[in-house]
C-alpha cells in the first residue's frame, strides 16, 4: 500500500530507511487526504499539496521516472508484497496470530498432592507463539491461527530494477511470467524497487483509502553473488516475504514483531513449473491511521521458470473483498509468457 502525498514542510521524521540497501529521503505523508494515481478504487482524493502520482511527476535529475534508477525504501510489507503495502514518499516508495486459552478444575482451590506443579507459562509466549517454518505440513499453523513472523536471515538486498520485459495489452508481465490485469487496476506506474532480490519488475496498483494504494508486481529473482548461490525457490520466497514485512520502515504499518494470521507456505506448480508459495495476513498497527483495512494479505510466489527463477509479489487489503478476490484471480491465472 502506497501513499502519494508529499510533505512540503521540514522537521518531520524521516522514514527513508525502509530497506537494508538504498533509500531516499522524504517527509511524513498526510493521512487525512491523499492523492490517487487514477483508476477506480475505494480511496483516493486530492493531495493537499496537489502532488501528482509517481508516473506523472515532472522529470528531475536522478528521478527514477526521468530515466534514473529509483532507490525507494521498502516497507514491507506489502507492493508487495507484495501484493504488498507501500507508501510513496517523494521520489522513493515505501513498500509497503493470538489465541488465549483458559481452563480450570471444578474446584479452583483443589490440588492433587501426588501431581507435580507445572511451571508457569510465560504470558508473552502464550500470546504470540513463534512459528518456525518446517517441511512437515502437519506442524504448520492451521487456518486462523496467529503466529509471529520470523526475522530474515539474509541481507534483504534491493537490486536495481532493470525492466526488460515488454508489456502487452490486458496483462502484466515480468521475469517470464504474466497474469491478466483485473478491472479497475492501474498500470504503467513506476513503483521503483519494491521487492527485495527482484529485477525486471512491473506493477499494477489500486487505491485503498486516502492516498494509499495496493501494489502487485511480477519479475525475475536476482540473487547477489555476495550472498552466495541462489538458494532455491523455497528459501528465496521466504527471504522476499520476510524482508518485505520486516524492513525498518515497516514499523509504520505493522507492529514489531509482525502478527500474521492464516499463515501458510507450500510447494505448488504454476503452469507446470515448480514453485513455492508463502501467504499470510499481516495485522495493521493501530498507529497506522488506516480506517478500512484490518490486515494486509501478503503473497510471495517464486517460480522456477526455464529462464531462471521468477517472483510474483503483492497482496490485498483485507476488508476490501473485491481486491482480495482480484488477488486470488491473479494467482490462479499466473502462467509463463
Amino acid at each position: 500500500m502506497n501513499n502519494n502525498a508529499q510533505s512540503s514542510g521540514g522537521g518531520l521524521p524521516d522514514f527513508s530507511g525502509g530497506s537494508r540497501s538504498g533509500g531516499s529521503s522524504s517527509g511524513l505523508p498526510d493521512f487525512s487526504a491523499g492523492g490517487s494515481s487514477g483508476g477506480g478504487g475505494e480511496g483516493g482524493g486530492q493531495s493537499p499539496w496537489d502532488s501528482p502520482p509517481p508516473a506523472e511527476r515532472p522529470s528531475t535529475p536522478g528521478d527514477p521516472d526521468g530515466g534514473g534508477r529509483g532507490k525507494g525504501p521498502l516497507l514491507a510489507a506489502i507492493i508487495g508484497g507484495g501484493v504488498f503495502l507501500v507508501i510513496l514518499l517523494g521520489v522513493g516508495a515505501l513498500v509497503l496470530w493470538q489465541t488465549v486459552l483458559s481452563g480450570g478444575s471444578a474446584d479452583p482451590t483443589a490440588k492433587d498432592p501426588t501431581s507435580q506443579e507445572e511451571p508457569a507459562e510465560d504470558p508473552e509466549t502464550s500470546k504470540h507463539p513463534e512459528y518456525t517454518p518446517t517441511d512437515d505440513p502437519s506442524a504448520e499453523p492451521e487456518s486462523g491461527e496467529q503466529t509471529l513472523l520470523e526475522k530474515p536471515t539474509t541481507d534483504c538486498t534491493l537490486v536495481d530494477n532493470e525492466v526488460t520485459t515488454e508489456q502487452a495489452e490486458g496483462v502484466l508481465r515480468g521475469g517470464g511470467l504474466e497474469f491478466p490485469v483485473p478491472e479497475d487496476w492501474n498500470t504503467g506506474t513506476n513503483w521503483y524497487s519494491q521487492t527485495p532480490y527482484a529485477t525486471d519488475m512491473s506493477f499494477i496498483d489500486q487505491p485503498v483509502e486516502s492516498g494509499w494504494y495496493t501494489v502487485v508486481g511480477v519479475g525475475a529473482v536476482s540473487w547477489p553473488e555476495e550472498e552466495g548461490e541462489y538458494p532455491g525457490a523455497q528459501e528465496a520466497a521466504r527471504a522476499i516475504f520476510q524482508c518485505s514485512l520486516t524492513a525498518d520502515d515497516a514499523e509504520e504499518l505493522y507492529d514489531s514483531p509482525v502478527d500474521l494470521s492464516n499463515y501458510r507456505e507450500e510447494q505448488i506448480t504454476i503452469d507446470g513449473m515448480d514453485a513455492w508459495l508463502i501467504q499470510g495476513d499481516a495485522a495493521i498497527s493501530d498507529t497506522a491511521l488506516l480506517h478500512t483495512v484490518s490486515a494486509w494479505r501478503k503473497v510471495t510466489i517464486v517460480v522456477e521458470t526455464p529462464d531462471g527463477p521468477a517472483v510474483f509479489d503483492g497482496g490485498a487489503a483485507v476488508g476490501h473483498d473485491q481486491q482480495v478476490a482480484d488477488l486470488q484471480t491473479m494467482i490462479d491465472e499466473l502462467h509463463a509468457i
